[in-house]
């Protein structure tokens, strides 16, 4: 992976894909509206931001009945230094999926092959294995609750693992230096929020969304929002109190609804709109979708169109966008 760099780091950021193109570039988005290119990126794999200038991705030679070379790697991109930061023997499904604390001295991140799936933590004290489940067995895969979850708190305290995914195993596990802080035997579509360590999240074909919190009792789990949701997606805003989350309805339609500030914020934005993603603290993008009739496939009767909207919390108007799909932004809560 390579990038060309035309500008400076900026205090908003983005990773994107713009329409029509081919790679994707780092953009400032302190103007959402109009996306500045910082730098072009190029490469067959999808990278993931870890700093305002240094890129992370996974990529392997190996597949679940032939594991092969599997690595994870960093691009500073204004230096064009990389180095492979992990490496194993690899290839199953799950392989590779990593996230880094919001400090970037530590990875979180799994090894996958024909017989399991390996949690690994990377710190400054070395490479340590926490968790060992069964390998993931080959069947279809249900977009509106299978999910696959890797992330550190935004006080970099804890990671949660969730995936529902592997044949054994609790499906949500979360850490702390001490060893499991908290863990359900299933549950789907987590996220952090956007301060301290509040976990969030809900069960496979269930609308109950659940919180956990680490300055609560240990190991209790309390209903995060008085309506319920079978929410699908849900992202925090690293600069507010908010999280963005899809709802679909009994006929598929997505809805992209806002929580803010314990319920006293937010509400649903108007629409047919899903998968939003906040691009800074006031601007939410969106993917429009429309009925796909025949061609849904696996998926729901309602399926991105291709157009893509920014959506203004403070005026709560939409724009059209040039931007294709985000792959990650700067600042992540708790870099904030």
């Amino acid at each position: 992976m390579h990038a060309t760099c035309s500008g400076a780091p900026a205090t908003q950021e983005a990773l994107i894909n713009l329409q029509g193109a081919t790679h994707p570039v780092l953009a400032d988005v302190t103007d959402p509206t109009h996306p500045r290119t910082i730098c072009n990126i190029t490469g067959s794999w999808s990278p993931q931001l870890v700093t305002q200038g240094q890129v992370s991705w996974s990529a392997t030679q190996g597949r679940a009945d032939a594991p092969g070379p599997s690595l994870i790697a960093t691009l500073d991109l204004f230096t064009g230094t990389s180095v492979v930061v992990a490496s194993w023997t690899g290839g199953g499904f799950l392989d590779g999926l990593h996230a880094w604390s919001p400090d970037h001295t530590t990875l979180a991140y799994l090894t996958a092959d024909a017989t399991a799936v390996n949690v690994h933590v990377l710190s400054g004290g070395g490479d340590r294995v926490l968790a060992a489940f069964g390998a993931v067995p080959g069947r279809g895969v249900n977009p509106n609750e299978d999910d696959a979850f890797i992330g550190f708190s935004p006080d970099g305290g804890y990671f949660a693992l969730e995936q529902t995914f592997t044949p054994n195993g609790n499906h949500l596990v979360v850490w702390s230096t001490a060893g499991i802080a908290f863990s359900q035997a299933s549950a789907t579509m987590a996220t952090w929020g956007s301060t301290t360590s509040k976990l969030y999240f809900r069960q496979p074909n269930a609308s109950v969304v659940y919180v956990w919190d680490s300055s609560g009792s240990a190991g209790n789990r309390t209903q995060a929002f008085g309506q319920q949701y079978a929410w699908q997606g849900p992202r925090a805003d690293a600069g507010d109190d908010y999280l963005a989350f899809t709802v679909r309805d009994a006929s598929g339609v997505p809805h992209v609804w806002l929580y803010g500030h314990g319920g006293r914020a937010g509400g649903q934005i108007p629409n047919e709109r899903s998968s939003p993603v906040f691009l800074n603290s006031g601007t939410v993008f969106l993917l429009e979708e429309a009925s796909c009739g025949a061609n849904c496939g696996i998926g729901p009767a309602h399926q991105p169109d291709g157009k893509t909207f920014t959506y203004s919390i403070a005026t709560q108007t939409e724009t059209a966008s040039t931007i294709a799909t985000v792959l990650g932004v700067w600042p992540r809560p708790g870099q904030v």
